[in-house]
């Protein structure tokens, strides 16, 4: 115990006051000769003496060493693989544990009993197996999060990770022994499995295409197999591959062009062992969509301006696209002539100061039927010889309405909508076109300031289209951004006949699942990817999951720079149909639409096996033992009782005792008991 005085400033002088009053005392004691005056003067100085020693603030602190016995926490495996081990049953699993936290007790050793699976909790309840997944990441975080107060940890398990990382590396980190009890046969079974594939959702015609297939194999395995692709049940390679077992993975590459258009299915097969435990799943399947390497483009001149020559460098600059240009020589006479034109299929047609009046009907309904037949885009630049006459006939194509009074030509500011981030100076521009869109699918990508469209696309039944309604587009093509020396509009023109082409241009993007079939708790990962890159997309994409068109759940799908493709993941629902949608992050309706089925879980029955090499090294790494359950009554006997010494401190603050308040007023009334009865008061 240990004595403080917080106000020790003014020791010295009270101090001094306290002698005086106690030579005080002895001077009167030899003056008063009367016993009980001494007494009340004994009261009296009592009384000073306690409270000028309050108003020193005196402290006690007391301290004392204490004896803290410290906790085991018993995780317990809880998936589905537990139930299927020959020996032992659920049943027996469950006695156990009774018998086993029951001696534990015996040896003054309290256990906290947690069951795991795909997640871990806290409970009371016996295992039923039926988890639909093992992750050994839940163990690692509960201890991590009440280490300072474990003696150590208890792991029953199979020792098979079915979901997340291996944790051997965050569980030896720990400061706490950790025991294993093993589970299972004690004989390693053999499972070969394809544990993954990654592969592009979309590639052009003729192009390589990589695609990498991970191999994960159990037990012990020490032969070459082969792995082999399929398209349409057709070999197209076949590798060699040593597997060493023991859940290590083995990753192979097969490098295939994609020669023909269309969406092709393939599998990916690995040879299997006599002995094997599932065959099943030594195969995968996956489709892969194919695009075309070349795009036919019509560009229509109604007269040669300032703007056509770029016109012609946009589109041929892209190496994918063969051109075909119509020039107006004199009224409808074309060179070449328009017979190659309406006889050619074109994915898209380009409009250069065409029309300058306004086209016939029977024109209108030809070009009409040939947009909708081979599924077309339409670009229309404005030219100088153009006017809002001029689109008379041709706006129902276009989805337009055009304005009823004309304004005359002038310079007129303008800005984009939420296109571009960034702010710029941009140059005005002469309009020529004074119109609005028609329908919910348009979009204005920038507008002059009196608010009217500069830059207007539109889709209806498929057919897209787009409009520039300045001539100025010489102008527009050599602004420069004066920060980073980009050229604004190339990119943007660029990215624009990307999407008229409907190649993976903005807000066009192909995503697929991994597989099509999956069971029900496993991991499924989402991926996109663009054929032609652009300048300007979507971060984000948002996917929602439907059953019965019902929306279930929504997850954000990132783009990842390193890979150059958006990535994102979720957790198959209980077994059942579903569909999933895309969405862009600035798009109403979906940019992509797919199915998926999950099937009742038997990820925990492909690997149903003793993995002791596992448990044997997290028990190795981290001082503790393993152990397997027919021997669990030496782990008992190897686990004794551990205490940590600490340290117990209280503070008193005598002016907050009551004890010394009492004695106060205890002192006050025998001294004013005695003065009323000696007369004094």
């Amino acid at each position: 115990m240990k004595v403080e005085f917080l106000n020790s400033i003014d020791f010295i002088f009270y101090t001094i006051l306290l002698i005086g009053i106690f030579s005080s005392f002895f001077l009167i004691r030899v003056l008063f000769y009367r016993k009980w005056y001494r007494f009340l003067l004994f009261c009296r100085s009592l009384l000073f003496l306690i409270i000028l020693i309050l108003l020193l603030d005196p402290v006690l602190n007391i301290s004392s060493q204490i004896q803290e016995k410290l906790n085991w926490n018993l995780y317990i495996d809880n998936s589905s693989s537990i139930k299927y081990h020959k020996t032992p049953s659920i049943s027996s699993i469950n006695s156990g544990l009774d018998e086993l936290t029951s001696q534990l007790l015996d040896k003054n050793i309290e256990v906290k009993k947690f069951l795991f699976d795909e997640s871990i909790y806290n409970t009371k309840d016996n295992i039923d197996g039926n988890g639909i997944s093992t992750n050994f990441g839940k163990i690692t975080n509960s201890i991590v999060e009440s280490e300072n107060d474990l003696a150590g940890a208890i792991i029953i398990s199979d020792g098979i990770i079915t979901e997340g990382e291996n944790s051997i590396r965050s569980l030896t980190k720990t400061k706490i022994p950790i025991f294993t009890l093993g589970i299972g046969e004690s004989t390693d079974l053999v499972d070969i499995s394809l544990y993954s594939i990654d592969v592009p959702t979309v590639v052009l015609k003729g192009d390589d295409v990589t695609l990498k297939a991970t191999i994960q194999s159990f037990g012990i395995i020490n032969e070459r197999l082969n792995i082999s692709l399929f398209r349409n049940s057709v070999l197209l390679g076949s590798k060699p591959i040593r597997l060493l077992g023991n859940g290590s993975k083995n990753d192979v590459n097969f490098l295939f062009k994609s020669k023909e258009i269309g969406r092709h299915n393939y599998e990916v097969r690995v040879s299997s062992l006599k002995d094997e435990i599932n065959i099943q799943n030594n195969r995968q399947n996956f489709s892969l969509l194919v695009l075309k390497d070349k795009y036919k483009v019509a560009l229509i001149t109604g007269s040669p301006n300032k703007n056509t020559r770029l016109i012609k460098k946009i589109i041929t600059d892209n190496d994918r696209i063969d051109l075909d240009h119509y020039i107006r020589i004199k009224n409808n006479n074309f060179s070449p002539k328009l017979k190659s034109f309406w006889e050619t299929p074109y994915e898209l047609i380009v409009f250069d100061n065409y029309p300058i009046k306004p086209l016939s009907s029977n024109f209108v309904r030809i070009l009409g039927k040939k947009l909708l037949s081979n599924q077309s885009g339409l670009l229309l630049i404005a030219g100088p010889n153009q006017n809002n006459k001029s689109l008379n006939g041709i706006n129902s194509i276009l989805g337009v309405t055009l304005a009823d009074s004309i304004e005359p030509a002038k310079d007129v500011y303008w800005d984009f909508i939420d296109y571009i981030d960034k702010d710029f100076d941009l140059p005005p521009l002469t309009q020529s076109f004074y119109l609005n869109g028609i329908g919910n699918l348009v979009d204005s990508l920038a507008i002059f300031e009196s608010g009217w469209p500069l830059w207007l696309r539109n889709e209806n039944k498929n057919i897209r289209t787009t409009i520039l309604s300045t001539s100025e587009l010489s102008l527009l093509y050599h602004f420069t951004d004066k920060e980073t020396n980009n050229n604004i509009f190339s990119t943007i023109l660029n990215d624009e006949v990307n999407w008229l082409l409907k190649t993976g241009g903005s807000n066009e993007n192909y995503f697929r699942l991994n597989k099509n079939y999956f069971q029900q708790g496993e991991m499924i990962y989402v991926t996109g990817n663009q054929p032609f890159k652009t300048s300007f997309y979507s971060k984000e994409m948002l996917l929602k999951v439907f059953n019965n068109n019902k929306n279930l759940f929504s997850t954000v799908i990132d783009f990842n720079l390193e890979k150059d493709r958006w990535e994102g993941k979720f957790r198959a629902l209980n077994p059942g149909e579903y569909s999933f949608k895309v969405f862009s992050d600035n798009v109403e309706n979906p940019i992509q639409i797919g199915k998926f089925n999950v099937l009742e879980s038997q990820i925990e029955l492909s690997t149903v096996y003793l993995n002791q090499q596992l448990l044997s090294e997290i028990s190795q790494k981290t001082k503790g033992e393993y152990f397997h359950w027919e021997n669990r009554k030496k782990m008992i006997d190897s686990i004794e009782p551990k205490f940590r010494k600490s340290f117990k401190a209280d503070v008193i603050k005598l002016t907050q005792s009551r004890l010394l308040l009492l004695l106060i007023i205890l002192i006050f009334l025998v001294e004013w008991t005695i003065r009323r009865k000696n007369g004094l008061i």
